[in-house]
């Protein structure tokens, strides 16, 4: 079982995770995060930025022209493709993240973040980190 593994700076994460995600040319992403609440949140993304879009009750929403009220390097702005609605992702939250067919354990510490790509991803270790079972990421070194 070999696993490719990269150190990031934490101030350069987020260009990390952003070409990664354009480097696979994958429109779509998903992302495993820890929420405010304590909650962990697992969903479908892209970077998409839309200006109305149809929401999940049916009705159409206009973004209002207001510049962003996050800062870019502490949160990664991406659109829900379950709820329909924009989502600012907490970078130092985010726990894992899935790009095309690779899966990558997110491991933050104090001056930089441990990046580390899964060596092999069965369909059971995707349905388990898409349910909420994050045990999984324990066992990746």
């Amino acid at each position: 079982m070999f696993t490719t593994q990269a150190d990031v700076k934490v101030k350069d994460f987020p260009e990390f995770v952003e070409t990664l995600i354009e480097q696979f040319k994958s429109e779509k992403f998903r992302a495993g995060f820890i929420k405010l609440n304590k909650e962990k949140r697992v969903g479908n993304f892209d970077l998409l930025y839309r200006v109305r879009w149809k929401q999940s009750d049916g009705n159409m929403y206009k973004r209002k022209g207001k510049p962003r009220t996050t800062d870019e390097d502490e949160y990664l702005l991406a659109f829900d493709l379950d709820k329909k609605q924009p989502r600012n992702i907490s970078y130092a939250r985010m726990k894992w993240l899935g790009v095309g067919k690779k899966y990558y354990k997110i491991k933050h510490l104090k001056t930089k973040v441990k990046v580390i790509e899964f060596p092999k991803v069965t369909f059971d270790m995707r349905e388990a980190l898409d349910k909420g079972d994050w045990e999984i990421l324990e066992s990746i070194k």
